[in-house]
């Protein structure tokens, strides 16, 4: 009988490897067992074993979805405090309206810390005043001004820079409304932003973005679309060459002690 977190239960408990990972999960919220195993080096056996040990430890949980796209692992509030964060980081809900934004700004996260960038997460941008803007935009309705906070943060040459996961087209008058608003953040050497970077989840959105932002006057290099899947093969080939490097660091370690 193991204790974690002051909860008992039978099984293999959690190791290092496992809270290791949670570290990194527990700061997304949920993504799906690719992403997650790739930043951590796991094949996917091995992540399927460090799953369990969470699951039956009661820091994660894991969500089916539909047939085909397989399981979201979400962290649990305990899992979140045993990782060091607020329990209140924990997804309050995480159901089919919303699974493919979670699956999308995990795929980034994962890009972000492959690619050892410095990043907020959904979680951390929640949680904090700097990223809470407000946008004020018309439409058929009258005037309306709405908080809006980016989905996660990366720094770029010192300063940060806004991540949007676009995956589902916005009301046109919304969406000048908020590249309005990053048009005037990122004015000048004194805007607090760098710029912000659009992941799309299909070429109508892109589209709608580049003819939008053009009405904003927002152009590169503040303004950068790339899809969701060239985000996705850049992290699976982030991770390859990640691997393979500390592959041959531990070969010529090896070496080395043999020769001694």
């Amino acid at each position: 009988m193991d204790l974690v977190d002051g909860m008992t239960f039978t099984g293999v408990a959690p190791g290092r490897r496992s809270l290791e990972g949670l570290q990194w999960l527990g700061r997304v919220g949920a993504s799906p067992v690719e992403p997650w195993r790739l930043v951590m080096g796991w094949s996917e056996r091995v992540a399927r074993d460090h799953v369990q040990r969470l699951e039956t430890a009661g820091l994660v949980e894991r969500v089916a979805m539909r047939r085909g796209q397989g399981v979201l692992v979400v962290a649990s509030s305990r899992g979140a405090r045993e990782a060091g964060y607020p329990g209140s980081w924990a997804p309050r809900s995480i159901g089919p309206s919303n699974w493919a934004h979670a699956c999308g700004c995990a795929w980034a996260s994962a890009w972000l810390e492959l690619r050892d960038r410095a990043w907020w997460s959904e979680r951390q941008v929640k949680d904090s005043d700097f990223w809470r803007r407000e946008v004020t935009y018309r439409d058929r309705r009258g005037t309306a001004r709405v908080t809006h906070r980016p989905d996660l943060g990366v720094r770029v040459d010192g300063k940060p820079a806004a991540v949007e996961v676009e995956l589902q087209r916005k009301p046109r008058a919304r969406l000048l409304g908020i590249l309005q608003m990053y048009a005037e953040l990122t004015q000048g050497e004194d805007g607090p932003l760098a710029g912000v970077l659009y992941i799309t989840g299909n070429d109508d959105i892109a589209g709608l973005l580049g003819r939008v932002a053009k009405d904003a006057r927002l152009d590169r290099p503040r303004l950068t679309v790339r899809p969701l899947g060239v985000i996705v093969e850049q992290a699976r080939e982030a991770a390859r060459t990640r691997h393979a490097i500390r592959d041959r660091s531990d070969v010529a370690t090896a070496l080395m002690e043999v020769a001694r």
